[in-house]
C-alpha cells in the first residue's frame, strides 16, 4: 500500500469518527456483557432546556469487550423503543453484538442494538432517545 493510501484511508478513519457525539462509545462494545436493564419515568425540571421525562439505563460489564473496556452504564433519555412486542428484560445477561447511531431530523438519536443470549439467539433493538450519559470507569 502506498503511503498517500495510507494517508487517505487514516484522514477517512478519522472524518468517519468524528462525525459521533463526544459520549458515543465509537470504537465499539462487542462482547460487553448486559447486566441489567431498566426504565424509570422521571419528574421533568421544566427549567431545564430538554427535561428529562423518562430513562433506560443499561448497565454493562465490558472488561471483554473488543475495544471500548471502560464504559459501566449508558443512559438514554426521553427514549421511546421502536421495535414492536419487545421484553426489556430480554436483554439481561446477553451481550453486545454491535449497534449503529444515526442523528434524525428532530434532534433525537435512533440506535440500533444487537444482542446475542447464551443459547447464540441475536435480537436486535430499536430505540430512539434524546440525551444519553455514558459512565465510564
Amino acid at each position: 500500500m502506498k503511503i498517500k493510501d495510507i494517508i487517505s484511508t487514516a484522514k477517512e478513519l478519522e472524518e468517519y469518527y468524528s462525525q459521533f457525539p463526544d459520549w458515543y462509545w465509537k470504537y465499539g462494545l462487542h462482547d460487553a456483557e448486559i447486566l441489567s436493564v431498566s426504565e424509570a419515568e422521571l419528574i421533568p425540571d421544566y427549567k431545564d432546556k430538554s427535561p428529562k421525562r423518562n430513562c433506560l439505563e443499561i448497565c454493562l460489564d465490558s472488561r471483554n469487550a473488543l475495544y471500548e473496556r471502560d464504559i459501566e452504564k449508558i443512559r438514554l433519555y426521553n427514549y421511546k423503543i421502536k421495535t414492536l412486542c419487545f421484553d426489556i428484560k430480554s436483554l439481561e445477561k446477553t451481550w453486545w453484538m454491535g449497534d449503529s447511531l444515526e442523528k434524525q431530523k428532530n434532534g433525537h438519536y435512533l440506535s440500533e442494538i444487537e444482542v446475542e443470549n447464551a443459547n447464540g439467539e441475536r435480537t436486535e433493538l430499536s430505540v430512539s432517545f434524546e440525551l444519553a450519559e455514558v459512565m465510564r470507569k
